[in-house]
Parts: C-alpha cells; structure tokens; sequence
C-alpha cells in the first residue's frame, strides 16, 4: 500500500494565505492588544495602517505611532486570532 509523503513545510501556514516574503498591507478595524513576547503590552490604535510581511514563525507589523516607526513580530496563533475576530484585515 503505498502512503501519499507529505510535504514538509519550513514555515507556519496561517489565515493570512501569505508565505515567508510576501509583504501586504492591512488595517487595525479596532483597538489591537497583544504582547510581544516578554515585552510591554502594545497597543494599535483603531484604522492605523498596518505593514505586514510574513516571515516563517510570526507576522511583523509595521505601523507609525505619533509620527514614529514601530514594528512588531506576533506569531502566526496570535495574528490568526486578530484576523478570526474581525480586530484586523488584510488589505493586500
């Protein structure tokens, strides 16, 4: 009996359809909460213009708060749970 071999992928597929490289724009549709691994607990504010590019494990967001740049890396679980709750869409 012969088993299908299944592909191995070297990154982490998520509701974003995007793979490691891709890059897309997006928009916070409300307030976004998260906490970047053991930092501060981040805050976007609703209707910020997001800049995503997908890397292999996470989603780095980018994004200009007060007139500074900010980016953040959120793993692929905690951004397919902002896209699942409507908190942020992907623009393309």
């Amino acid at each position: 009996m012969n088993t299908p071999i299944r592909e191995k992928l070297d990154y982490v597929p998520g509701q974003d359809g995007m793979q490691p490289g891709d890059t897309a724009q997006g928009r916070a549709v409300q307030l976004l909460s998260f906490r970047a691994g053991d930092g501060p607990l981040i805050e976007i504010q609703p209707d910020c213009t997001l800049r995503l590019e997908r890397a292999p494990q996470s989603m780095v967001v980018s994004w200009l708060e007060g007139g500074q740049p900010m980016n953040a890396a959120i793993p692929v679980v905690e951004f397919n749970a902002l896209i699942a709750s409507q908190q942020l869409v992907i623009e393309r």
